[in-house]
């Protein structure tokens, strides 16, 4: 097992702590478990407000890292999808558990098209309307734009992380993955 498998075994011992924008608990305990498996990081690489929390670099390659925390079963992504290739770590109050996931194991590159396609027809339909004269009209300078946002329903059995029938499945992908 290499550091970075063994950080990510460590990452599942983790208790619930909060991601506070003015007090990241949960960011702080994973940046002290990188610091104690000698991994070179280099935390908030676009800044606070942007994916991902920390770029890890391990054998030649750099790894990104999101923390989530939650006081419930699932993490919310408000109006970003969990990104490609982005390995999540994510503490839940409710379970007082954390669990890692791969991005890409949580959202289909299908799911993603389909997001794609969806957000495509909003963007058309906008358009069309902004053509309108009673849209160019406005004396107020009203306009419109859309921002995305992802949920996640189903009931537990399709949303919790913690009892999810995938979560084995999900960890070991990040637990035993060649680093």
């Amino acid at each position: 097992m290499s550091a970075m498998n063994d950080f990510f075994a460590d990452c599942l011992k983790l208790p619930y702590k909060s991601n506070s924008q003015d007090n990241p608990e949960h960011e702080n305990q994973v940046e002290a478990l990188l610091q104690q498996h000698g991994l070179d990081y280099e935390p908030q690489p676009n800044g606070i407000q942007n994916s991902p929390d920390f770029y890890v670099f391990y054998n030649g390659t750099r790894y990104s890292i999101e923390c989530k925390s939650n006081k419930g079963y699932f993490p919310v992504y408000n109006g970003g999808l969990p990104k490609p290739d982005v390995i999540y770590i994510f503490s839940s109050m409710k379970y007082n558990e954390t669990t890692v996931f791969n991005a890409n194991d949580v959202v289909t590159p299908n799911k993603r098209k389909l997001y794609d396609q969806l957000l495509s027809k909003y963007e058309e339909v906008l358009t069309e309307m902004r053509q309108l004269p009673e849209w160019s009209e406005d004396t107020r300078g009203f306009d419109f734009y859309m921002r995305a946002m992802y949920t996640q329903s189903g009931g537990g059995a399709k949303t919790n992380y913690f009892t999810h029938q995938d979560r084995a499945m999900c960890e070991q992908n990040v637990l035993e993955r060649e680093y």
